[in-house]
């Protein structure tokens, strides 16, 4: 039988923020809208929903889709440069339990902020998703994701706090991501390989 790590012995091995941040474009509410898609009649309507949900003001002005520059010339829920660093992160470790912290709403509900993730990543394991909005939430999610990591030995936790359907047009922060491993598999890890600096073009920080 194997036997399971408790999350005190969890460690982190690498933690950082990522390069790519979300550009803020505004939304159109009108159906003749340059920007309306032709093929989801039922998008203005949603959006007008939205709206009333947060008595904001309708108008062309009064919300934001924050996205990130896409493969083409078009817009895009998630970086594609995440990609590349989800394969050469498992190339160096194996592939990691995916643990995905985003907020927020996006503006069309048909295509969930995690399979666009899956999608991106090409990732096909084991993946969770929570919804973080405040702090604290915060720290239960990173006693949940030790929690996961004793059990599998190596996890990536890729906190997103990208309001991709927002009020607030300057509301743009990067992507933060931790690798946390069990003592055994941090030490094994450490014996073959030197530090993981570069993982994930990061920019090292001190903490969630």
């Amino acid at each position: 039988m194997m036997s399971r790590s408790h999350h005190s012995e969890v460690q982190l091995l690498a933690a950082g923020s990522l390069p790519d941040r979300p550009s803020a474009r505004p939304l159109l509410f009108s159906c003749d809208a340059a920007d309306a898609a032709p093929t989801d009649p039922c998008r203005p309507a949603r959006l007008e929903a939205w709206h009333r949900l947060h008595s904001a003001a309708t108008g062309p002005t009064g919300a934001v889709a924050h996205l990130f520059q896409g493969a083409g010339s078009g817009p895009d829920l998630h970086a594609q440069r995440l990609r590349e660093d989800w394969q050469r992160l498992c190339a160096e470790t194996d592939t990691p339990l995916l643990v995905y912290l985003h907020c927020g709403h996006q503006p069309d509900t048909r295509s969930p902020v995690l399979q666009h993730l899956l999608q991106t990543l090409d990732h096909h394991g084991a993946v969770h998703a929570l919804r973080v909005e405040c702090r604290r939430s915060l720290r239960d999610a990173m006693v949940l994701a030790r929690a996961l990591t004793a059990n599998s030995s190596l996890s990536l936790v890729l906190r997103d706090p990208t309001e991709r359907l927002s009020m607030r047009p300057e509301r743009s922060r990067p992507l933060r991501f931790a690798l946390l491993a069990t003592r055994d598999r941090a030490s094994a890890f450490a014996a073959r390989h030197a530090p993981m600096s570069g993982t994930f073009a990061a920019t090292p920080i001190r903490s969630l």
